[in-house]
């Protein structure tokens, strides 16, 4: 986001300073902000304020544009491919499904249902989680390149409040889409075989803790390195977690405790995917599985051992720490 603050728009002992119109490329977004907009009696509204116009700002970058484009193209694809399994689940059990069914007396087609709103639910978090890497990691490093900040921090507007401005935009933006598109994956899976999680909500919000753990991180990178930079780093360690999530469901369904070891520690590093696995729990049907000795779910998105709520605690610790650690780096780097 370019914020472009106008010369003693924050009214008298600002001074007379330069503006970062010199600075920004003709190209970029313009948000003048006056003294209308900032009070100079209340510093907390200086967060609310940059909040707003990360938020609108964030409507406008090609980046939100081609992840809507994606989810639109891949909301497609999911709503036709969900049709026609459950048409097929509806005539008659795949040989394999059959089998287990008849030797287990499980209801797999509810649990072949759940695994299809899973895997939704698993697209949906991912390109989130990719999307808050790419817009936390030139949400602060490109505006000090480009030298607007000097000119927003000389005014009463402390680093802080820059810092936790652009969290809530950013954060509200991530939530409004995690929680639109899961719905519509949520009502696809419904409107083709009637299975709708009644702790759907509670699960969109702990994929919601996960896209803001994710954006909150890149943001301490952002303070502290070029955008290229953290956004390499942040998606090798997006994609590292998820891989070592998929090992601890490995681990759980063969029996390898070195396996499962490696994910919880993992989940300790970086707790997305332990965040995801909290949120698949609550809205996929219940596994009998377990129960009949076999540790494992009917595909690669169910949940056989959630992790407990305590993780959920300490993924929202965690983000808050991150958002912390972001504002102090930022309030002691030289511009």
């Amino acid at each position: 986001m370019t914020l472009t603050w106008g010369a003693g728009s924050l009214g008298p002992g600002a001074g007379t300073l330069p503006t970062a119109h010199s600075h920004v490329p003709r190209e970029s977004h313009e948000l003048t902000i006056t003294h209308s907009h900032l009070p100079r009696e209340s510093h907390q509204m200086n967060a609310f304020v940059i909040a707003k116009l990360t938020f609108r700002e964030a409507l406008r970058r090609k980046a939100l544009y081609g992840a809507v484009a994606l989810t639109v193209a891949f909301l497609a694809l999911y709503a036709w491919g969900t049709g026609y399994i459950v048409r097929e689940l509806d005539e008659g059990l795949p040989q394999g499904l059959a089998r287990l069914a008849s030797q287990s007396g499980v209801d797999v087609r509810l649990l072949a249902i759940g695994e299809l709103l899973l895997a939704g639910l698993y697209a949906v978090s991912n390109i989130a989680g990719l999307l808050a890497i790419f817009m936390a990691a030139g949400t602060i490093s490109q505006e000090v390149e480009q030298g607007t900040l000097q000119s927003i921090i000389s005014k009463p507007v402390s680093r802080v409040d820059v810092v936790l401005g652009k969290w809530l935009g950013g954060a509200a933006m991530l939530a409004t889409y995690v929680a639109i598109t899961g719905v519509l994956a949520a009502g696809i899976v419904y409107w083709r075989a009637g299975y709708l999680p009644t702790q759907l909500p509670l699960g969109l919000l702990l994929l919601m803790l996960k896209t803001t753990l994710l954006y909150s991180l890149t943001m301490v990178g952002s303070a502290t390195v070029p955008a290229i930079t953290t956004g390499i780093v942040m998606l090798i360690v997006y994609v590292v977690a998820n891989v070592t999530g998929m090992i601890e469901q490995v681990g759980v369904a063969i029996g390898s405790e070195t396996m499962v070891r490696i994910g919880v520690i993992a989940s300790l590093l970086i707790p997305s995917d332990a965040l995801w696995k909290m949120g698949a729990s609550l809205v996929q049907p219940p596994n009998p599985l377990p129960a009949l000795g076999i540790q494992m779910s009917l595909g690669p998105f169910g949940v056989v051992n959630p992790p407990s709520v305590w993780m959920g605690v300490y993924g929202l610790t965690y983000t808050l720490l991150a958002l912390g650690l972001a504002a102090l780096i930022f309030s002691r780097r030289d511009l």
